[in-house]
């Protein structure tokens, strides 16, 4: 169901994509004296969405009498952080566009963190009881935190709302590396018992992620070839085997990255293109005098022979 959706998602983009395609854009004017191509730097604030949100999560397990046993039963409560996020790509402007008229490539680099509470009761070896024996809840906190470095490419379309103005949608795709991490979590469950317990351990964590993204906005052209964009970029679908359960690999939680960042894309000036007619060209040395002393000289020698 939760794959449907996204599938929707993305056909629902790329549809209405297709309604506003021509052969112009906004960015068409900009190309009479731009290059095609510039770079977009970029600055702003990244998260985990879902990361102040409580949610219930269980474990049942058949014993060997063929009942049910509950391993743990009990409440998530995740803490997670909003960091600051830079980053420096490339952005092409398409001449003639169909669906997107810019296309991104570019990298960028962030931390990540997250904190992660249980309380609940907990089978044993760590099952904790009253003086008369009654089960009681049990409480185990983990955290983890990653320096994350990503590469990411996206399609984009403007909607022109004035002349200066733009609306923005598009999708892409990131792959992301934790290249410098520190997890206190032995495993993705409660069970925060031995290596042999069954439920992996602290060095199966990946710090492969891969995903598609939804990027919306809004940007401004501040001048000719300058153009200020604030946009709003969130995970819609995280890529399994890469990720292995489809979630952030090292997180409890089915988090959803996402980012504000604000890019200041600059496009530079063409070559100027060399005269056409047998005349110098107007901004070299030789066109600055209309008669030079050659000229001049060659004019006061016919004169000579005409007396």
């Amino acid at each position: 169901m939760y794959k449907r959706r996204i599938s929707f998602i993305i056909s629902f983009i790329l549809l209405s994509l297709n309604s506003f395609s021509a052969q112009t854009s906004f960015f068409t004017p900009t190309l009479s004296d731009y290059k095609s191509s510039g770079w977009t730097l970029s600055l702003g604030v990244s998260g985990l969405g879902g990361s102040h949100a409580q949610f219930e999560d269980e474990l049942l397990l058949a014993n060997s009498s063929a009942t049910i046993d509950t391993v743990y039963s009990g409440t998530w409560t995740p803490d997670g952080g909003i960091h600051l996020t830079g980053g420096i790509g490339k952005i092409f402007v398409v001449k003639r566009p169909l669906l997107a008229d810019r296309f991104t490539v570019g990298v960028t680099g962030s931390r990540r963190s997250i904190s992660e509470t249980f309380m609940g009761r907990i089978a044993e070896p760590s099952l904790q009881t009253d003086a008369i024996g009654i089960p009681i809840d049990s409480t185990i906190a983990g955290a983890g935190q990653a320096i994350n470095l990503g590469i990411h490419c996206a399609a984009l379309r403007a909607f022109t709302l004035s002349q200066d103005v733009f609306l923005e949608v598009g999708i892409g795709a990131t792959f992301r590396y934790d290249f410098v991490s520190d997890f206190d979590f032995i495993s993705s469950t409660p069970l925060y018992l031995s290596d042999d317990s069954g439920f992996g351990s602290k060095s199966e964590i990946s710090p492969y992620s891969a995903s598609f993204e939804i990027r919306t906005g809004a940007g401004i052209m501040m001048w000719r070839g300058r153009f200020l964009r604030i946009q709003f970029c969130a995970d819609i679908l995280q890529l399994a085997p890469i990720n292995a359960t489809a979630k952030l690999p090292w997180l409890v939680g089915n988090y959803r990255p996402y980012s504000v960042m604000l890019h200041w894309d600059l496009f530079g000036l063409k070559p100027p293109k060399p005269a056409g007619s047998c005349a110098a060209p107007t901004h070299s040395e030789k066109a600055k005098e209309l008669f030079g002393k050659e000229m001049r000289r060659k004019t006061k020698k016919r004169k000579n022979k005409r007396d």
